[in-house]
């Protein structure tokens, strides 16, 4: 990017450091990167402040607990620290056999990928610390978590420091997870402010703020991961901003200021499970989640059966016939918008699991890889079907680069229609996407595949609708995205319901590739074309025994662990014969 004249000088490009403390999480991991590629920005180093406050003794911390909150914060501690503990005790037993595969992402793993500077300090307002940051020469510093700093350092770069408070200024000061206040107050929005640091708090001048609409079941977890994909990303044009001269910000409103102290661990666990509740009673996937003593009996089953599934793995695996797991989603949001909606929440979590301890690849890499007959780990693929507008989850794939496929049902993208399974159910306010968001899906490299015009249940149609059906889908999504798809998935795509054998030989006409939804696992094949694929789980839980290839206590005695017996069924037959898949 060629250089321009910011107040009377020539600048190639602004200098910055960014002020950060405690572990680096993945959301600043991945902003930090975007910092450093911009070629506006040049990151000059990172200063980490290690300064921590003496914590005091755990029996004043308990004594000062039970006193402020009496027996309910006991209770709380108590049952907490027992999850705790089993979680712990869980997660080290389930890494004993699923070792993570992801990255170090410690900042000294990051300074090595990056080539930017790490600077650990001790405690940023000493003498030692201000002389390091006086000699990076920066001229806009760049605050990323922490405590509140003083003037000695925010004054140093030239421009000053920039700070990012998640929430809306000066209304909602203080301290106290994201949107907690904003839920008690009864407020209609979130949202992040991006403002230049003063030593006496979010009080400095407003360069860029933005809002989030508060939904009917969000929960404290999903307000964080909104304001973190969002927060990042203005936080980012704002800096470029400063690169480009606009330095100047509006003047916050005094009169309106109101702060408010930070909650106790008790009042935000409290506000966190009145909000999960309130979810799990509206979100019709949730509520089909099966009882404690229901998940109880699935864990059992699935631990007696666990040494059978690991041995087959390692044959599998052993043998190149690692399987690729395909999963399939369609709706992520925080509010019912229909009966298959996950909320964000669930959808990161179970997307952070797969990227932990299994290696995640696009539809085309699977694809690529189950054709070539050779395959030696277990992987995954994610999908969505139909085209709903996905906005939040669209922006978290993208934010972390995650591959992702969207089968289309291009009719209802381009007339805004609803689909007929929700109106049946009563939900109308699940839109599809629009053919903006279509065209930029696939600009941005996610694999775009057909579902259809109208999402049309292929055993309802005749060989001539069913073949005017097939490529006109295609030829439609082309229209829109430039390139037509060679993908293909059956809407439905139940296994001898929604499949006949005449509209798999069509289908296979006008696509390279075929899918199905009647879950199995995919295992290596020279030159096959239709692949299985599996519907999300509505948790972790489910995900876990899925990726070990359980597919309930009595399919796997039956002998279709890891859906072996699933795999050699053809997509079109409706009994257990045995019929190689093309």
């Amino acid at each position: 990017m060629g250089s321009r004249s910011i107040d009377g000088h020539e600048a190639d490009r602004l200098r910055i450091v960014l002020l950060t403390s405690g572990p680096l999480l993945p959301v600043n991991r991945v902003f930090f990167e975007r910092l450093a590629k911009d070629r506006c920005l040049e990151l000059c180093g990172i200063i980490v402040d290690e300064h921590e406050e003496p914590r005091k003794r755990l029996s004043f911390r308990i004594l000062q607990g039970f006193r402020a909150e009496g027996w309910p914060w006991l209770w709380f501690k108590l049952s907490s620290s027992c999850q705790s503990l089993i979680q712990k005790v869980g997660l080290f037993i389930f890494e004993l056999v699923h070792p993570r595969l992801t990255q170090d992402e410690s900042y000294e793993a990051w300074a090595h990928r990056t080539g930017v500077p790490i600077y650990r300090v001790s405690e940023i307002h000493n003498e030692e610390s201000l002389e390091l940051m006086k000699s990076l020469r920066p001229r806009l510093g760049v605050i990323v978590g922490g405590r509140i700093l003083r003037d000695s350092v925010i004054k140093i770069p030239e421009y000053g420091t920039l700070n990012i408070h998640k929430g809306k200024v000066p209304e909602y000061l203080g301290g106290g997870p994201v949107g907690y206040w904003e839920v008690l107050t009864g407020a209609p929005s979130i949202a992040v402010t991006i403002h230049h640091a003063l030593s006496e708090g979010d009080a400095g001048e407003i360069l860029a703020e933005a809002t989030i609409a508060i939904e009917e079941c969000d929960t404290l977890d999903s307000f964080r991961i909104k304001a973190d994909i969002l927060g990042a990303q203005l936080y980012h044009e704002a800096i470029r901003g400063v690169a480009l001269g606009i330095r100047q910000g509006l003047p916050q409103d005094r009169s309106r200021v109101r702060t408010y102290s930070k909650p106790s661990e008790l009042r935000i666990w409290q506000l966190q499970t009145r909000l999960k509740r309130n979810a799990a009673r509206t979100i019709p996937c949730l509520r089909t989640r099966p009882s404690q003593a229901g998940t109880a009996r699935v864990l059992m089953q699935y631990a007696i059966l666990l040494p059978w599934l690991l041995y087959l793995r390692r044959r599998l695996i052993k043998q190149r016939r690692a399987p690729i797991c395909i999963f399939f989603y369609h709706l992520v949001a925080n509010r019912p918008l229909n009966h298959m909606c996950l909320p964000l929440e669930e959808f990161v979590k179970q997307i952070e699991f797969l990227r932990h301890y299994y290696k995640f690849i696009s539809l085309d890499d699977a694809v690529e890889r189950l054709r070539l007959g050779v395959n030696d780990e277990i992987a995954c693929s994610i999908t969505f079907d139909d085209g709903y507008e996905n906005t939040w989850a669209v922006e978290y794939l993208r934010y972390f680069g995650i591959p992702a496929a969207f089968f289309i049902s291009i009719g209802h993208v381009r007339d805004d229609r609803p689909f007929q399974h929700d109106r049946q159910r009563g939900f109308k306010e699940a839109s599809p996407m629009r053919e903006t968001d279509l065209r930029r899906l696939a600009s941005e490299g996610f694999v775009i595949g057909s579902h259809g015009i109208y999402h049309e249940d292929f055993v309802k149609l005749d060989l001539a609708k069913a073949q005017q059906v097939l490529p006109e889908s295609r030829l439609l999504i082309g229209q829109v995205t430039g390139r037509e798809p060679e993908h293909f998935s059956f809407p439905i795509g139940h296994r001898g319901k929604n499949i006949t054998a005449d509209s798999f030989t069509l289908a296979l006409k006008y696509y390279r590739y075929i899918y199905s939804a009647y879950g199995g696992y995919n295992f290596p094949c020279p030159g096959r074309r239709h692949f299985l694929r599996i519907c999300n789980p509505t948790d972790v839980l489910g995900l876990v025994t899925v990726m070990d290839g359980y597919t309930r206590f009595r399919q796997c005695v039956r002998g279709n662990a890891w859906g072996l017996k699933t795999a050699r069924l053809a997509p079109y037959s409706n009994h257990d014969g045995k019929r190689t898949l093309v």
